[in-house]
């Protein structure tokens, strides 16, 4: 790759690797998910056995699309392994070679989260039943690995509105649930039961106020689950005496946002391999519950995606602020070998983390800028979500941006998390508020401590992040230029369209519907279109039920009206988040000359001229 002193292509930084997620160990090797990139992102399961790699489902795309994001597509156990196949809407198992349907193709049924018992013939599942009125009725249920399910499966757990980590150990089984209008990094609950007599449970951990998830058996049959009843995500287990715990001020776990495992196992005899969040950065930790000693064996993470241990070795998928993710195989003494290798970028700029005072107090930013630049324009990063963050592995469109003179500045805004409780809280009623104060904070501190130049700061976001960005805009003279894809102008569409798994989350976020439905009208940009008078980009799918056209062509009416610089941007058959290549490439090539006539900058010769409104007299 070239050096970052000369600008990064537009097809290096929309070229993909193949991503890397979701390691598994089992008696017949190393597990991952691999993202091909490819073949357009289908996503297939590769294996390790100490002698090579292989693809084990070459003709399926592993995905699950339960609770929409999906997540726990595939588990793999002793010589199983299952997933679910998104080409053929099946839950598919291998077994001596042989692929077979372990469910029927419909359109009733979606699983996900599997965990395989194989000394049952088992795999256990979370199953939604989308025919269920007035919503997705979510269960857990037991698949028979010699039927063929044609009732979707056994019902073991039902009436709880979510139920996630389904986990089995010695005829008991473990699992975390909540319930509207709780999210599950709201109110959450560990729950245990036997396997044969499910209606005999209790709750271990959690409840009203209280995050308590992702259920994990120690070697030893204990019960390990993160809790956040100290204000932050630590690990806690059950010894059949006495609950020991790995308290520290730092979160060690991550929010439900899919049903993926945690990045968390259990190691040897008496260890615990998990995340660490510090400053932002994800960590490797080992943490000894007899002893209570905690070490780090890999250090200069960005961040840990996940984690899987095969007696005491650990593998990890981890990420890096100067390279691709690799997955790194971890030995007792402490040797180090990347089964998944990643090579360093040369010149690639990592960022520095910065916190600012706000509002609601100090928040953290990832700052990227190169030594050579002197007061170069800036361009804030608004992450979506809006209950989500973003670390310092490695981003090549971040790289792009940078390589092409601009400094970027990524804010973890209030309400983001791998901060603690508090700082994830302080979102709550305060969405359009909060977020567009800490951006605002963070400009300031770049900008008056003289790495940024104050009169060229844009703003960029898509989805809730391009609603903070929007919100930014027409309520603060902050920002030169704005960016958005695909953002919410409107925040009814939040409650009049969208799915089970989000359908109470804007009543944390901004109030109860339909009681604060002046709130959400208030908070709306839609409604505040005669405060945008900045020049702006606006990228927009035709076919988005989230965030209709209309919107974007309403706020592409104000900026017209107020005489601004504008270019609207639309493509066919792109919903809410652009997929197509061409849509990709056309949307990154539009925000760069955008910015760059728009500030005055040399323009690209690699990138086709932008049309912008209302540009006379700007060269």
């Amino acid at each position: 790759m070239v050096p970052m002193s000369s600008p990064l292509s537009i097809n290096d930084a929309l070229a993909g690797e193949d991503a890397i997620s979701q390691v598994r160990t089992s008696t017949g090797g190393v597990h991952w998910l691999a993202s091909i990139a490819e073949e357009n992102g289908r996503v297939t399961i590769r294996r390790w056995d100490g002698s090579g790699i292989t693809e084990l489902t070459p003709s399926a795309n592993v995905r699950s699309r339960v609770m929409e994001y999906g997540g726990g597509a595939y588990d793999a156990a002793a010589d199983l392994v299952a997933y679910c196949d998104d080409v053929t809407a099946r839950v598919m198992l291998l077994e001596d070679g042989n692929h077979r349907a372990l469910t029927q193709q419909q359109a009733r049924f979606r699983w996900g989260d599997l965990h395989l018992v194989p000394e049952r013939r088992m795999l256990i599942a979370v199953r939604e039943d989308h025919e269920a009125t007035p919503e997705a009725q979510t269960e857990i249920v037991a698949l028979d690995l010699d039927g063929d399910n044609a009732d979707g499966g056994r019902i073991l757990l039902t009436g709880a509105d979510f139920y996630a980590g389904p986990r089995v150990h010695e005829g008991q089984l473990a699992w975390f649930q909540w319930a509207h209008p709780n999210m599950s990094w709201d109110s959450s609950e560990v729950v245990l039961c036997s396997l044969d007599d499910p209606s005999d449970a209790r709750v271990v951990a959690g409840g009203q106020g209280v995050s308590a998830q992702h259920p994990l058996w120690c070697c030893h049959g204990q019960l390990a689950w993160s809790s956040d009843e100290t204000g932050f995500w630590n690990w806690y287990t059950d010894d059949g005496d006495d609950t020991l715990a790995w308290t520290v001020q730092h979160d060690c776990d991550i929010p439900t946002w899919v049903l993926d495992k945690a990045p968390v196992a259990a190691v040897g005899r008496d260890l615990l391999a998990a995340i660490e969040f510090v400053d932002g950065i994800g960590v490797l930790a080992l943490w000894q519950p007899s002893t209570g000693g905690v070490t780090y064996p890999l250090p200069g993470t960005a961040s840990i995606e996940s984690v899987a241990a095969l007696g005491d070795e650990v593998f990890v998928v981890a990420s890096w602020p100067d390279r691709a993710a690799s997955l790194v195989r971890l030995s007792p003494t402490g040797d180090r070998e990347e089964i998944v290798p990643s090579t360093p970028s040369v010149g690639a700029v990592v960022p520095s983390s910065r916190w600012a005072p706000s509002l609601a107090g100090p928040v953290q930013s990832w700052f990227y800028t190169r030594k050579d630049l002197h007061s170069p324009p800036l361009l804030v990063m608004t992450h979506g979500g809006p209950t989500s963050a973003r670390d310092s592995a490695y981003d090549r469109q971040v790289q792009f941006w940078v390589s092409r003179g601009f400094a970027v500045l990524d804010v973890n805004y209030s309400g983001s998390t791998g901060f603690g409780r508090a700082y994830r809280d302080r979102l709550k009623g305060q969405w359009g508020i909060l977020d567009v104060a800490d951006v605002v904070a963070g400009v300031k501190d770049v900008t008056d401590a003289g790495l940024a130049d104050a009169d060229r700061v844009a703003i960029t976001g898509g989805s809730a992040g391009g609603y903070t960005t929007l919100q930014a805009l027409v309520t603060t003279d902050v920002f030169a230029a704005g960016m958005s894809s695909y953002g919410i102008g409107d925040l009814r569409a939040l409650v009049e369209d969208t799915h089970k798994a989000e359908s109470r989350y804007p009543d944390s976020l901004i109030g109860p519907w339909p009681e604060a439905e002046q709130t959400y009208l208030d908070r709306s940009p839609v409604t505040q279109l005669e405060n945008l008078r900045t020049p702006m980009l606006i990228l927009q799918g035709l076919e988005d039920k989230v965030v209709p056209p209309n919107q974007a062509y309403a706020m592409a009416d104000a900026v017209r009206a107020a005489g601004k610089p504008l270019a609207l941007v639309t493509f066919e058959g792109e919903g809410h988040g652009f997929r197509g290549m061409a849509t990709r490439r056309t949307a990154l090539e539009s925000k760069i000359s955008f910015l760059q006539q728009v500030f005055g900058m040399e323009h690209s010769p690699d990138v086709p001229v932008l049309d912008i409104e209302n540009m006379e007299g700007r060269q």
